[in-house]
């Protein structure tokens, strides 16, 4: 029954997609506000003060209204936004007034550093128009960097396979999500703290944006400020607590701009050097490293760019988190590396780390997460009329005895249409390049989405996939339709999804196959009139997998959570969890400890509290404890830190759990510790130190970076691993270290 309701409800969505194809694909603005930007002939003195007469003759977008703590009433600090351009860039004089300029919160230094724990504003500049696409740009009263690109009108397509046991060492980066926090764009900032609050000046070249060329060009235009004093977050075209900023549609609008077609080349260089020590194969040695490489970036018009890369090196990027898995299936981990990143969204298709046909992470590194090397590569993306397109090709390198070398297809197409709705197509190949005769040694991936904007509140997400691997054959197909609503009061999500038992994109990220899964969630938000607590969120939610063949309940997830959000900040809760395993075969948990085959159904209590995020001290986590398998577990969850200030801080987690079952007990403990060093908003020294008593192992990343423009500059980058207790390496010579590399490397960037 429930797929005949998908496949109707992925039906009706192509034949409402069909009649909107025809309406006009212009959005309906639903906020009426209005800036005019401003033509000059004479720069400003870029120096962070709105104070040259220039500025003060341009009408300014003020009257921000509060999204929080009090929905609907103007901000309590005023904001004046101006915004003039020339043949080449757009100017951006910003004034946040404030009646108590010395009890500012700064909290971070850092390019992309802005978090709601700081005072900051933020642009979001929907270049196009078209209620889908934006850029976003921000910064804080010293001056940093914060940018990102916004996708498919800024709503996040589903996804995730429910809490999973163990937790990582931070916040994981990837999916099928509608911001791009790692874009790093060129552009130029100035912030000062006055007697009247604070003040920026923002420089964007309009060759690092998108746009439709042409005569008195109208853009999308939204601001955020964040007075974090009083916790409060405001719009200057309103936005409700149902909303976020990166929806698109929901911006007012810029009008009066002169826009020439931009063309650009953009080439950036690098050399590396360094050595690298891995003392657990049979034919260890020290290998001394030198490479050098170019990736390069052309405007092809204002609104499609290629990207090139040849002979492409991640060493500055940061290690991953460790994680403990306590799961049967695989673990997530999310990609980091800047090529990928930027533009990411244009590629993304499926359920956010639970089927995505495309997952960039498997191109470079392989099953054991060790980087293979990448000969280089291309991508082409961006808009052609109404039409959202990307395509990237990219080849790796064969690593004897460990991969093949392989070529890398994707092409992304999305036609955009009113009200956040969208109809696309991908297809993605997975080609052995090693031997010309191996043409066998293949696989591929084809898929269409239809995404439908229903009203002001609710969207439906539906798409259907097929891959096509040798020697596997019938059930190669997933497909999922997901409706989400969400009025800030009531928020409900009913989806289904199936999974075939041969889906197999190997350029792509499946959790499971071979199920199908209804889902259901659904949330009341109550905003008492206190001075303590900003909201309670009582929530409950299910999911369930059932095999395909048989038709049997595989696993189950009840979720039963009573959450409140504080005015500072903080945040507390207590939640119920049933879960429910069938295993058809027994499953070893770690080495040694294996839960035997049969349906276990065991319940947990969670209690979760966070602090203030803002203060120099805060922490915050989880402690659980209930039933695991035929056992029992006890899980502490902790995370915290102290800021000395904007430039200086330290966190750190600690995960926890304690399990006890018939066939044996054991410990998992995982503890991070993160050290950053801002010397200012472009140059750091970081560490990242993780533990992990399973593997007997702990590793340390450590990274200075000295940047001059968006994320280039000079990097250095020392790993080392080591083992708790002595080892015997393949030579029989007794060590504690597992392996070490130490990178230098230069990138600059050429701007013509």
């Amino acid at each position: 029954m429930l797929h005949s309701i998908l496949l109707v409800l992925i039906s009706f969505s192509f034949c409402l997609v069909s009649k909107i194809c025809f309406a006009e694909t212009q959005n309906e603005k639903t906020n009426d506000r209005k800036l005019q930007a401003y033509r000059i002939d004479q720069p400003p003195q870029f120096d962070g003060l709105v104070e040259e007469p220039i500025w003060l003759r341009m009408e300014a977008a003020t009257a921000f209204v509060q999204r929080n703590p009090d929905e609907g009433e103007l901000s309590k600090e005023k904001t004046e936004v101006r915004i003039g351009f020339d043949e080449k860039n757009l100017y951006v004089g910003i004034i946040c007034f404030d009646s108590q300029p010395e009890n500012l919160v700064i909290n971070r230094n850092q390019r992309d550093g802005l978090k709601y724990d700081s005072d900051f504003i933020m642009l979001l500049l929907d270049t196009f128009h078209d209620g889908q696409n934006a850029f976003i740009f921000g910064t804080n009263p010293t001056g940093i960097e914060h940018d990102a690109q916004i996708s498919k009108a800024g709503q996040s397509r589903g996804g995730g396979g429910g809490p999973a046991r163990g937790g990582g060492g931070g916040t994981q980066r990837g999916g099928s999500s509608a911001e791009n926090l790692n874009w790093d764009g060129v552009w130029k900032v100035r912030s000062q703290i006055t007697k009247r609050g604070w003040e920026s000046e923002m420089i964007i070249p309009f060759r690092t944006l998108r746009f439709k060329p042409g005569q008195n060009q109208s853009w999308g235009l939204n601001i955020a400020r964040n007075l974090r004093r009083r916790n409060e977050l405001s719009y200057w075209s309103p936005i409700s607590r149902a909303f976020r900023f990166r929806q698109v549609d929901l911006a007012g609008t810029l009008y009066g701009l002169d826009l020439k077609n931009h063309r650009s080349l953009k080439l950036l260089p690098y050399v590396l050097g360094g050595f690298s020590q891995d003392y657990t194969p049979l034919n260890y040695e020290s290998t001394i490293e030198k490479n050098v490489g170019l990736d390069l970036k052309y405007s092809l018009t204002s609104s499609l760019t290629l990207d090139g890369t040849i002979n492409t090196d991640f060493a500055q990027v940061e290690v991953d988190d460790e994680q403990v898995n306590l799961t049967r299936f695989d673990l997530f981990f999310p990609e980091k590396r800047s090529f990928f990143l930027e533009n990411s969204g244009f590629f993304e298709f499926g359920s956010a780390r639970e089927v995505e046909v495309f997952f960039s992470r498997r191109i470079g590194i392989d099953k054991n997460q060790e980087p293979v090397p990448i000969n280089g590569g291309a991508r082409l993306s961006g808009k052609i009329g109404s039409y959202q397109v990307g395509f990237l090709n990219m080849q790796t390198r064969q690593v004897s005895d460990v991969v093949p070398a392989n070529n890398f297809s994707v092409a992304r197409i999305s036609r955009e249409l009113p009200n956040r709705s969208s109809i696309g197509l991908i297809g993605v190949n997975r080609q052995s390049s090693s031997n010309f005769l191996s043409y066998s040694d293949y696989n591929r991936t084809f898929g269409a989405d239809v995404n439908l904007g229903l009203g002001e509140f609710a969207n439906l997400f539906n798409y259907i996939a097929k891959t096509k691997t040798p020697g596997l054959q019938n059930s190669d197909h997933a497909y999922s339709s997901r409706l989400d609503y969400d009025d800030s009061t009531h928020e409900f999500i009913l989806a289904y999804m199936e999974v075939g038992r041969n889906f197999n994109p190997e350029a792509g990220f499946v959790r499971r196959t071979n199920f199908r899964k209804p889902e259901y969630f659904y949330r009341y938000t109550y905003y008492p009139d206190s001075k303590i607590i900003r909201d309670f969120a009582p929530h409950f939610s299910r999911k369930t997998w059932y095999q395909l063949q048989t038709n049997n309940k595989e696993s189950d997830f009840q979720h039963y959570h009573i959450d409140s959000h504080w005015q500072n900040g903080g945040r507390s809760g207590i939640a119920f969890n049933h879960s429910f395993e069938r295993l058809d075969q027994p499953f070893e948990i770690i080495p040694g400890i294996t839960v035997p085959s049969g349906q276990y159904g065991f319940n947990e209590i969670i209690a979760n509290i966070q602090t203030d995020g803002s203060a120099r001290i805060f922490a915050g986590g989880n402690v659980a404890a209930g039933g695991f398998y035929n056992g029992n577990i006890r899980s502490i969850n902790l995370n915290g830190g102290y800021r000395q200030n904007q430039n200086l801080s330290w966190t750190t987690s600690y995960v926890h759990n304690s399990i006890k079952l018939p066939v044996g007990n054991f410990n998992t403990d995982l503890i991070g510790l993160r050290f950053n060093w801002s010397f200012n908003s472009k140059s750091f020294f970081q560490t990242l130190s993780q533990y992990n008593n399973l593997s007997k192992s702990f590793g340390h990343n450590i990274r200075l970076g000295l940047m001059s423009t968006s994320s280039t500059g000079f990097f250095v980058v020392f790993n080392t691993r080591h083992m708790t207790s002595s080892f015997i390496d393949p030579h029989q010579v007794s060590r504690h270290t597992l392996g070490r590399a130490l990178f230098i490397k230069f990138n600059y960037l050429l701007d013509y």
